[in-house]
């Protein structure tokens, strides 16, 4: 993870927990993320641990890249501010991306939710890796901040 890391914030006019409905939700999330064709959460032994979860992204022409993920921590202030972190991979080689971790922090304003994301991520491919994510990055970049504006 030596790439700087990939940062969105923007307003929501919603209430908080309204935008943690949808980016909490897998059905939900699914439909509005376009990085993710699908997300299934697995059973959890406690609700002390961890959510574990599998993605999948459809490529095109057949081609998908499937991959895990855990919610790792969520942690809510008394102000109403609220934050979730990730960690998540794919043993995939198809994938320029095989590791990262990240967090979503929604911070309540008077006209709604303020969004705050950061992630990074291990590239696979060596040099090559890392010159093809110098494009791939900042196009992580804008596709979610597109996706959180529509």
């Amino acid at each position: 993870m030596l790439a700087k890391p990939i940062y969105v914030e923007i307003p929501i006019q919603a209430t908080i927990d309204e935008v943690w409905e949808m980016t909490q939700n897998p059905k939900l999330h699914e439909q509005w993320d376009l990085r993710f064709s699908s997300i299934t959460y697995l059973p959890k032994n406690s609700n002390d641990e961890p959510q574990s979860f599998l993605y999948e992204t459809k490529l095109g022409c057949g081609v998908k890249v499937a991959g895990w993920g855990k919610s790792i921590g969520m942690h809510s202030k008394k102000d109403g501010t609220k934050t979730s972190s990730l960690h998540f991979g794919t043993d995939q080689k198809i994938s320029p991306i095989s590791e990262g971790k990240g967090y979503w922090q929604y911070i309540p304003t008077n006209k709604g939710t303020k969004f705050l994301t950061q992630y990074d991520y291990d590239v696979r491919f060596g040099s090559f890796g890392r010159l093809l994510d110098l494009v791939f990055r900042p196009v992580m970049g804008w596709g979610r901040l597109l996706v959180l504006m529509s």
